[in-house]
């Protein structure tokens, strides 16, 4: 802040008090912010994914945060652009053509970093497309909230079953079309694959705001001299972002359709009976898009691969159990699930847990409400933040009859949600509440009933 202010009273000396304009000086006040901002950007976290600790969860309050390893990188960069940027002006006391190339280069690098977060960080963007997907699974129009919102209201739906399964996880969709047949309905595949999706949205932090505000800010004050603004500048400065954009993106474009036809090949080899060569070809996609090796589909699909060539792995493990899932032996499917929780692939152990989430729901379903509950504190001491979980496990407690239980879980809902962006998290927090006006019901406390109405009205 010193430097910055430095600068400021250089730049109002460079120029006599009768020469000083509105417009000198409002570009003078959008450098000092800009900096400023660029500067706090290298100190906030631009992405962070809530995560329970090492031994597990014990209580909403116990959860940390998680940066992608990619982030200090980026922040180095802008670090050293402001740095740069900031010995140009004090190389001629003026804003030259060099800060301004600088300045635009600047603009590019926050812009990259939803790639990298998203599609070159598999662990950390896994783990927000899996609490995004869960998010979605409430509040979609088949999914729990919509079906069970009538709970308290309608005699004859005296209980609830919960049919909507967690769903699978993919972070990206690998195109199943070819790159001259892109058009308007692409966009949002496109948007997807240069990592701008709801998951990332959803996990943003501030540093990453204000990067871009910062970036922006010092590249318009770099094109003004004076009170004059250089158009010729501004010409170099499109020139430079346009051009730095459309290389990225064509890059970072090109990846999805070279991994995608690795799949087709591995696909082919595998129908060959080739299943060595058809898992070079799986390992060559996620060479180009790390993320893949999260997917649902690439574990099931290298799980029968290795199961074909006689490998005993967590893959193998992992599709022998769904198999006995599938053919209801459920005890036998669960002693292998169980196991493979403590997994050392991080894509082992959510999948693992969603299975153990599927047999909780079953268990739900059929009253058998203490397995239930065991196997749903199971995963919510590796899931914390796992919303849909939070809100099945308040539909439990109404169901045992247990209000401790429901109040519990709304305040965990309450902690869990307010670690992320999520726009409509004040539906799942007033679907907490809900669930709260009948476990205060279930007491015939009257208070606790309107304290409970209250707070659903205004989560």
């Amino acid at each position: 802040m010193k430097k910055i202010l430095f600068m400021m009273r250089n730049a109002l000396r460079a120029a006599s008090p009768g020469t000083i304009s509105l417009n000198r000086l409002l570009f003078i006040a959008i450098g000092i912010l800009g900096f400023a901002a660029l500067g706090q950007s290298t100190r906030k976290n631009w992405f962070e994914v809530p995560q329970p600790p090492l031994g597990g969860a014990d209580s909403a309050f116990d959860m940390i945060g998680v940066t992608p390893e990619c982030m200090p990188v980026f922040q180095a960069m802008m670090g050293i652009g402001l740095i740069s940027l900031a010995a140009s002006w004090f190389w001629r006391r003026q804003w030259t053509i060099l800060s301004t190339i600088i300045a635009s280069v600047l603009c590019i690098v926050p812009l990259a970093f939803p790639y990298f977060v998203m599609l070159r960080s598999p662990v950390v963007s896994a783990e927000a497309a899996w609490l995004q997907l869960q998010h979605d699974n409430l509040l979609w129009l088949g999914g729990d909230i919509y079906n069970n919102a009538e709970y308290g209201h309608r005699g004859w739906k005296s209980k609830v079953y919960l049919i909507d399964l967690p769903q699978q996880l993919a972070v990206v969709r690998l195109p199943s079309w070819s790159p001259w047949e892109i058009g308007l309905d692409r966009c949002g595949d496109l948007l997807l694959w240069l990592g701008y999706s709801n998951a990332f949205c959803n996990f943003v932090g501030k540093g990453w705001v204000m990067a871009i505000i910062g970036s922006q800010l010092l590249l318009l004050s770099t094109l003004q001299r004076k009170s004059e603004f250089r158009f010729s500048h501004a010409g170099i400065s499109i020139a430079i972002f346009t051009s730095g954009f459309v290389f990225a993106a064509l890059i970072g474009w090109s990846l999805p359709f070279r991994a995608s036809n690795h799949v087709r090949r591995s696909a082919e080899h595998c129908s060959q009976r080739e299943f060595r060569a058809s898992i070079r070809e799986l390992d060559k996609a996620v060479a180009l898009l790390p993320v893949l090796g999260q997917d649902t589909y690439y574990i099931a699909q290298r799980g029968v691969l290795e199961r074909q060539l006689g490998l005993e792995t967590d893959y193998t493990r992992l599709g022998r159990a769904i198999e006995l899932e599938g053919d209801a032996r459920y005890e036998q499917a669960y002693s292998l699930i169980g196991k493979l929780i403590e997994s050392d692939d991080p894509a082992i152990r959510r999948e693992a847990l969603r299975a153990v989430m599927r047999f909780a729901i079953q268990d739900y379903n059929c009253a058998r409400f203490e397995s239930s509950a065991e196997r749903f504190r199971i995963v919510l001491r590796q899931q914390p933040c796992n919303l849909k979980l939070i809100y099945l496990m308040q539909l439990q407690g109404i169901r045992e009859g247990r209000p401790e239980n429901v109040y519990a879980m709304r305040d965990w809902m309450y902690e869990a949600s307010s670690k992320m962006a999520f726009g409509t998290k004040t539906i799942v927090r007033a679907a907490a509440n809900q669930h709260a006006v009948l476990a205060a019901g279930m007491e015939g406390n009257a208070a606790a009933i309107c304290a409970a109405q209250d707070r659903a009205k205004r989560p």
